[in-house]
């Protein structure tokens, strides 16, 4: 019954409220501009892995030639080899490398739609305040890296993204079909998407749900 599963929804989301907390902070401490979000991709592959999911990086997901706005080569390596010294995820990294980052999680239970959630990722190129009253700095997660902060609520779409994707699997016997989560990078500039679109990730899709937060 539809009340049964809203019913394990709400159970589900706040045992684990305290989870999207803490992603949501780790994200914003270590925020990554579009290209680069090597540490932010390779911890959603790792836990979407640990959830149970079939994960895609690299160019699995992402047409090269249709990348917009990449930086130049020597900012894709310097900011890879910052993301490997701030804990990310060798692992899924060394596919990423380049400008090849972003993350598909796929759950699936026999035949049914194909349906897709989308989170953005990447932040923006800002310097973070640092204040006693900017709750953050004062709380010990705001930005520490220069010049880049998440001003635009990605931070929030990634946590609340692997939060969903804890939430289906707790349903994963209820779905019928197959879920595509789609952690798209380069949001800002509108630069990210077609990479994802043009590599197929959408060809089968019957429909897709994008989420923003409200600043």
């Amino acid at each position: 019954m539809i009340s049964d599963v809203i019913a394990k929804i709400n159970e589900t989301a706040n045992q684990i409220e305290g989870k999207i907390i803490a992603y949501r902070r780790d994200f914003h401490k270590y925020p990554e501009l579009g290209w680069t979000e090597y540490r932010t991709s390779s911890l959603i592959a790792k836990r979407l892995v640990e959830l149970g999911y079939e994960v895609k990086v690299g160019t699995d997901i992402i047409k090269a030639e249709d990348r917009m706005g990449l930086p130049p080569k020597e900012v894709l390596e310097e900011t890879w080899e910052r993301a490997a010294r701030q804990g990310g995820e060798l692992k899924y990294m060394e596919a990423m490398r380049d400008g090849f980052t972003g993350a598909l999680g796929l759950i699936s239970n026999g035949e049914g739609p194909v349906r897709a959630f989308r989170f953005d990722i990447d932040a923006l190129p800002i310097q973070e305040i640092r204040d006693e009253k900017h709750h953050p700095w004062k709380e010990g997660f705001s930005s520490v890296n220069d010049g880049i902060m998440h001003a635009c609520g990605h931070d929030c779409h990634a946590a609340i993204g692997l939060g969903v994707a804890e939430i289906l699997m707790s349903l994963k016997d209820k779905i019928k079909g197959t879920i595509k989560l789609i952690f798209q990078p380069a949001e800002e500039g509108v630069r990210g998407a077609k990479s994802m679109v043009t590599k197929g990730l959408l060809d089968d899709v019957k429909a897709i749900i994008g989420s923003h937060v409200k600043e």
